[in-house]
């Protein structure tokens, strides 16, 4: 395989050293420490001696998402085997954390009790995951506000645009409340929600669509989308007809479907997550608005058996977007390292493994050139610089989006949800200030 380029560059202040200070916080003790809670596995590592650091990944490991997250796991191991289960002189071991329930898909009293172990534990410099925005956006204000300075979060799939930025859908005070300190310490590798809303808005245009109707169910995540769809559709010369929210425990849609009919949209965005009734949604107003009405959604309906299960052939052209690119779409690293995932693991990286890998890779790479301080990790991180990586050639902006806008987009046919293409959103698409 070859090897990964990252380039971190450091920069030494005048008078200051670049090794950090006791303003930097506590340093790790000499061998970490595991994360004392039920909602984390048992601290693995496979190196010699015994392990420095600690970075926990946080996933769902339960519920309609438990794949995504066993895949995300067995990626970040698989580049800790790669790399010796080093970063550089130090051994780094892992602890993988439940971000769901049984009950629920994203539990956010578990994220904060994860947060919370995860702020005061020193043998954590940084944390790979959670999986989920509102995971996400409940984690950030604990770990960003721990004692002795933020502690870097770098996310795998979470696309909220507040987490990062302001812009249509964005609650209010996103993302400034996130972080108390002032101090940007999140990172994402993947697309926000308004490159997805954009890369759908392009496709409906392309379509034939001209008129436009969003739905959202409620949640951050949701919202967030469907003003984003909305906002990227105007700004492409389309023209949104209206907006609604559609019940998670409805027993049918035929209302939401005359609604959207009487408004003449020739496009529906479904804002939200496929578990809020979503299979039932999908079959109801493809019942409704027949087959000239273009049905298409971001990555949290991305539960295509559960959507054919439910909808049957009314599921058919239903089109979803993901801000990660099918295996055969990737950059030759990419594909080579997918094929040792495949070799390892028996199956081919779904989803946003392969972000999750690339992320392991960078926290390594920012641990391997840190002094052992969180602080100097997180610098590390904001500049970084990705040559030849998993997912192509990147960095962060100030913000700690990546400059990737690639935005991938799949459609349900023959009952399965197949690969369409891979679109690189133009920035004057996106809706984030």
């Amino acid at each position: 395989m070859r090897p990964i380029r990252v380039a971190v560059a450091l920069v030494v202040l005048a008078g200051v050293a670049s090794c950090g200070g006791d303003d930097d916080g506590p340093r790790a003790p000499d061998v970490a420490r595991a994360v004392s809670t039920s909602f984390c596995s048992p601290l693995t590592y496979g190196g010699q001696g015994s392990p420095r650091f600690l970075v926990p990944l946080v996933g769902p490991l339960q519920g309609p998402f438990s794949d995504h997250g066993i895949q995300n796991a067995q990626a970040i191991k698989l580049v800790l085997q790669q790399r010796g289960w080093r970063a550089g002189d130090y051994g780094v071991g892992v602890q993988v954390c439940d971000e769901s329930s049984a009950d629920e898909a994203i539990d956010v009293a578990k994220c904060k009790r994860d947060a919370k172990a995860f702020a005061r534990n020193p043998s954590i410099v940084a944390v790979v995951g959670p999986s989920s925005s509102s995971c996400a956006a409940t984690m950030l204000p604990v770990v960003n506000d721990a004692a002795g300075g933020p502690l870097a979060l770098a996310g795998i799939g979470s696309t909220y645009v507040g987490l990062t930025r302001a812009g249509p859908g964005v609650q209010e005070d996103d993302p400034e409340r996130l972080y108390p300190t002032g101090r940007r310490s999140y990172f994402r590798t993947v697309a926000a929600d308004d490159a997805q809303a954009a890369a759908a808005v392009l496709v409906a245009q392309r379509g034939g669509a001209r008129r436009t109707f969003a739905l959202d169910d409620g949640t951050t995540y949701g919202q967030g989308a469907a003003r984003a769809f909305q906002a990227s559709a105007r700004l492409a010369g389309l023209t949104p007809v209206g907006t609604a929210r559609w019940d998670g425990e409805a027993r049918g849609y035929g209302p939401v479907a005359a609604r959207i009919r009487q408004s003449g949209a020739d496009v529906v965005y479904i804002a939200g997550l496929a578990t809020s009734n979503g299979p039932r949604l999908i079959r109801d107003l493809r019942a409704g608005l027949g087959d000239r009405v273009q049905l298409m959604a971001p990555d949290g309906f991305n539960q295509p058996t559960a959507i054919v299960e439910g909808a049957g052939e009314l599921a058919e052209n239903f089109m979803v977007s993901l801000s990660a690119a099918p295996v055969r779409a990737l950059p030759p690293p990419g594909r080579r390292w997918a094929a040792e995932f495949r070799k390892r693991w028996g199956a081919a990286p779904c989803c946003y493994a392969v972000h999750a890998a690339q992320v392991m890779n960078l926290v390594l790479d920012a641990i391997a050139s840190s002094d052992g301080h969180r602080a100097d990790v997180l610098r590390n991180l904001q500049r970084a610089s990705v040559r030849g990586g998993l997912v192509g050639d990147f960095h962060f902006d100030r913000y700690g989006d990546s400059t990737l806008t690639t935005v991938a987009t799949y459609r349900i046919r023959g009952g399965k949800l197949r690969y369409e293409q891979t679109l690189e959103v133009p920035r004057e698409l996106l809706t984030r200030r």
